[in-house]
């Protein structure tokens, strides 16, 4: 199942890059008031290279990981100097670094079979092994009710590209599935891409009992700064001991 395929990954960083362009500056405060002026941020789900970008511009070095071939094309080109892997984010080695960010819901997505449950523990060791002492690991993922018991249905749109969106959650399987159409110009007409996206809903204290147990200090966040989550979202900042 594609993620993030062409026409998916243009809307995303066209209509929806300002979440990552809100949040850098208070990510990017954390990481100042923990000490880590400079050093390599490791970027899971690092998409079209809009929080790598702001990186480069603050002095870190940068290793993102994404799934979609088609976002790193355009982070290619956003943050040339980052080290950008195509891969996914459960598997993906990880160097030493001073912090591991993965912002937009990444670590909720379900697209491949280690993530969730297992998955997700064996994440929270790997980072911690790759972190430095006080090093800091940020993400913020969906929780259970973020839709509720009924559909939820989008649209936005520019002069280029129109997407809309059904969200349905099942609350007992604790998984959100959005399905996704876009409608992009392609010369005089237009051209239509669908995809399907499954999303695991962590309780938040599921998660940040996984972060402690890996070694971390954790605290539970509303968001990061200006970059307001949505209802039933929610962020952790963690440091390693």
């Amino acid at each position: 199942m594609e993620h993030y395929g062409e026409d998916l990954a243009y809307v995303h960083d066209a209509g929806h890059g300002g979440f990552a362009r809100a949040a850098a500056p208070d990510l990017l405060r954390r990481l100042r008031t923990a000490g880590l002026t400079g050093g390599t941020v490791v970027d899971l789900g690092c998409g079209s290279g809009i929080w790598a970008a702001e990186l480069l511009a603050a002095g870190y070095d940068v290793m993102g990981v994404d799934v979609s071939a088609d976002l790193l094309a355009i982070a290619r080109g956003r943050a040339p100097a980052a080290t950008l892997v195509h891969a996914s984010l459960w598997q993906a080695k990880l160097p030493p670094c001073v912090a591991v960010t993965a912002i937009g819901e990444v670590l909720s997505y379900a697209f491949d079979p280690r993530d969730g449950g297992d998955g997700l523990v064996a994440l929270c060791a790997r980072v911690h092994d790759a972190l430095a002492p006080g090093g800091l690991f940020l993400f913020d993922a969906l929780g259970p009710g973020v839709v509720g018991p009924q559909p939820r249905r989008l649209w936005r749109d520019a002069d280029d590209w129109v997407v809309l969106s059904e969200a349905v959650e099942d609350a007992g399987a604790r998984r959100l599935t959005r399905r996704i159409v876009v409608f992009r110009r392609a010369g005089e007409g237009w051209r239509r891409s669908d995809e399907v996206h499954v999303q695991h809903l962590h309780e938040p204290e599921e998660l940040i009992a996984a972060v402690r147990a890996a070694g971390f200090e954790a605290a539970l966040l509303p968001g990061w700064g200006a970059a307001a989550l949505r209802p039933g979202a929610y962020a952790i900042a963690a440091r390693r001991r």
